[in-house]
């Protein structure tokens, strides 16, 4: 085994383990604002459409191993060219609940997941290990569930694209491109989840009951309504970000505080 490999065992030292700490916290505010400035940018959303494919396969991703989990079957997944996406599944009554709640929640909980990734001291590059974690998860979500050859072919091609991009940026980028890049999708994760949950908000808020949603789903199983669900899933999204970000930060200070001490 070559002992400089990027996905090998870390051996950095107390100086360059608070470096590392304190670059990914750069690598955290840096992606942030992009993120947020890119919502300003005029026409962003045909510039950020592959991003828009993947936050989308994450989420129906989210329903499809709920399902799993629950005893349920997931009988296909697809994505739409449009950005939307759907999953059949067939889940036990009582729990289709759990199902349906994982979409929204299960996307804002993969971006504060990626995002602890980010710091992990077991490996030299966690981001890289991370994207390539993420070309696998799409390649097998894709193989799994979107096995409609003849009837969805946009699902299986966006899939198998969308995985080899990733997978070609951990195996190209350098370390710490690929440490940014890691942030950056798990901020678009986090954010993301949070500006679907709006725009859901402001469509059950209007009464639109011809666009089906998850909100509406829920509100016809327990005679909740949709704003009150999609009020709640803003709320525990916001809520698991806040956690995810002040564990982050706690960490990474943590982390830099030997670097500071040899400085002095």
């Amino acid at each position: 085994m070559n002992p400089t490999n990027s996905s090998t065992i870390d051996r950095t030292t107390p100086q360059q383990s608070g470096e590392r700490h304190a670059t990914s916290r750069k690598h955290l505010a840096i992606a942030t604002l992009v993120t947020v400035a890119l919502w300003f940018v005029p026409y962003s959303n045909f510039l950020l459409y592959p991003l828009r494919l993947f936050i989308t396969f994450i989420h129906e991703s989210g329903h499809a191993l709920a399902s799993v989990l629950i005893g349920g079957r997931v009988d296909s997944l697809q994505v739409f060219k449009n950005g939307e996406g759907l999953t059949y599944s067939r889940v036990p009554p009582a729990l289709g609940w759990v199902m349906i709640c994982s979409g929204y929640l299960g996307t804002a909980l993969f971006g504060a997941i990626t995002l602890h990734i980010g710091r992990i001291k077991a490996f030299r590059s966690p981001g890289r290990i991370a994207l390539y974690v993420m070309a696998i998860s799409v390649w097998t979500v894709t193989a799994l569930w979107g096995f409609h050859p003849l009837t969805d072919v946009f699902t299986i091609g966006a899939g198998a694209v969308l995985g080899a991009g990733l997978f070609a940026l951990a195996k190209y980028l350098p370390a710490k491109a690929a440490d940014f890049a890691t942030a950056f999708l798990a901020i678009q994760c986090s954010l993301n989840a949070l500006g679907d949950i709006r725009i859901l908000l402001y469509l059950t808020s209007n009464g639109d009951s011809h666009n089906h949603n998850d909100a509406m789903t829920m509100a016809s199983m327990t005679g909740l309504p949709g704003t009150f669900w999609a009020a709640t899933w803003a709320l525990t999204a916001l809520a698991m970000l806040f956690v995810s970000l002040k564990w982050y930060l706690r960490a990474t200070k943590q982390g830099a505080e030997p670097q500071k001490a040899l400085a002095q």
